[in-house]
């Protein structure tokens, strides 16, 4: 049933509320369409923010799962520029449908935990105080970016408020999530949309452009769908050898062949690179480790006869620039890099340069102009202050995790041990995705990364509850 456990509502329970919220919109929506002057874009938009925010108050569940979906799935739009006293003066703050969805889902909470005492707003865990001294460091720098001129206040804080969004998935997943079901249930729209945004981006291939998520503009952000599937297949490598049903293991494998696909096509190095990384953790923590090594080897034979030639064209372009009259790249040893990388490479010194200017609380955010590195980004925009911060953050996330995996019986629950690994390799994959990407800011990727941060988090727990049911009912294996 949709509404069975919301509220701890009966069946018959559950078919009024569903009648009620039909009626509510339905006087919502007339109400509204009279109010707006029959501006029926405007009576659409709010009927459906009211019927969002009635369905996310009875069924949280269902509400996170629409959520998931929309993390990649949601049109955006631009509502202004900003910078302050960088190079870059042209930062778009984006609005996203998702935004919405999660203020919505939000403010349902709220009520929730108002209207029933029994639920707790937010629990402890021990990410909260690093996610929130870094929060802090991140608010002050820009204040005082904002006060010495060097920040768009409108912009510095909107940017500080999508942060902290991130941060509000995580304790709010955390704060709901009762039972291995809703996990089962997270995990698998998880995996719907990645073989949907994947399904998306392998249409674009015949274009010839490089390959993107879905509603990120002309342009396109291959750079996001590489790191957002680097996680994706992560999870979904830990997991397959844990599968017994050859069904299950057929699907998953399919999947992980759709999500290759599109992952070739980004030409995204970043994203390349850092999958390395990531399958690398997961054979080390994996109890599947020999079957995942011989898949391993088995890929590296085949990759050489099935990468595409613009794979092969993209580092051949890398690493053979030629030099002699050009002032734009930069030299390692022999190799001419290109001037994408090299690029790169120059705004990383000219970073430095800009941090000893503020190097305790740095620029603030915003304030000392785009910068596509998420380290250099942090120095600079929070100082070593905030560097710190963050990185004690990482630290916390990955020790948690490992600790995490070691509370969980690999022999009761081996998808859910290995739905641990996956995300350790996910995010190991992160940390080297984001010396080349802003990757700990990108909606796209972050979003999801955070919402299983939480299920990661509370898994032990989810576990051990079951545990004790499978005790109780006799089911618990000798």
């Amino acid at each position: 049933m949709l509404f069975r456990g919301s509220l701890g509502l009966n069946t018959g329970n559950q078919r009024l509320a569903v009648v009620a919220t039909m009626i509510v919109v339905t006087l919502a929506s007339l109400a509204i369409s009279s109010l707006a002057g029959y501006d029926e874009s405007l009576a659409f938009y709010s009927v459906v923010a009211i019927a969002i925010f009635i369905f996310a108050f009875i069924n949280t569940d269902f509400a996170l799962s629409i959520l998931i979906l929309s993390m990649l799935l949601s049109p955006e739009f631009a509502i202004g520029g900003g910078g302050g006293g960088g190079t870059d003066t042209s930062r778009d703050v984006v609005l996203r449908f998702d935004d919405l969805l999660l203020g919505l889902i939000t403010l349902s909470w709220l009520v929730k935990t108002a209207v029933n005492k029994d639920l707790g707003l937010f629990i402890r865990t021990p990410l909260n105080r690093p996610i929130f001294t870094y929060l802090g460091i991140s608010f002050f720098a820009t204040f005082l970016g904002i006060f010495n001129g060097n920040v768009s206040p409108l912009v510095g804080l909107l940017y500080n408020i999508k942060y902290f969004q991130y941060f509000l998935i995580f304790l709010m997943v955390s704060s709901h999530i009762q039972d291995l079901t809703n996990l089962w249930r997270y995990r698998r729209m998880f995996l719907i949309t990645a073989f949907l945004v994947s399904l998306y981006a392998v249409s674009q291939i015949p274009s010839g452009v490089r390959v993107s998520a879905p509603f990120e503009g002309e342009g396109g952000e291959a750079n996001t769908l590489g790191g957002y599937l680097v996680i994706m297949m992560s999870l979904v490598i830990a997991i397959l050898p844990t599968l017994k049903s050859m069904r299950q293991r057929a699907g998953y494998l399919i999947l992980l062949l759709v999500m290759l696909i599109p992952f070739a096509y980004t030409l995204s190095r970043s994203s390349w690179i850092a999958l390395f990384p990531a399958v690398l953790v997961v054979i080390f923590y994996s109890r599947q480790r020999r079957q995942l090594i011989i898949a391993m080897i088995l890929a590296l034979m085949v990759l050489p006869f099935v990468i595409p030639a613009s794979v092969y064209e993209r580092v051949s372009y890398t690493f053979g620039q030629e030099n002699q009259l050009r002032t734009d790249v930069v030299e390692v040893g022999d190799t001419a890099l290109d001037p994408s990388t090299s690029a790169r490479i120059i705004s990383w010194t000219q970073t430095i340069k800009q941090w000893t200017q503020k190097p305790i609380f740095g620029w603030g955010v915003t304030g000392a102009g785009f910068k596509d590195a998420q380290y250099f980004r942090v120095l600079v925009e929070t100082g070593v202050v905030g560097l710190f911060a963050f990185g004690w953050l990482l630290w916390t996330i990955f020790a948690e995790g490992v600790k995490k995996l070691k509370l969980v019986d690999p022999k009761l629950f081996p998808a859910e041990y290995a739905f641990i690994v996956g995300y350790l390799g996910g995010f190991a994959g992160m940390i080297i995705h984001g010396i080349g990407a802003n990757t700990f800011i990108i909606v796209r990727i972050m979003e999801p990364f955070w919402f299983l941060t939480a299920l990661v988090m509370m898994l032990p727990d989810l576990t051990a509850k079951r545990k004790e049911q499978m005790k109780i009912e006799g089911n618990l294996p000798a």
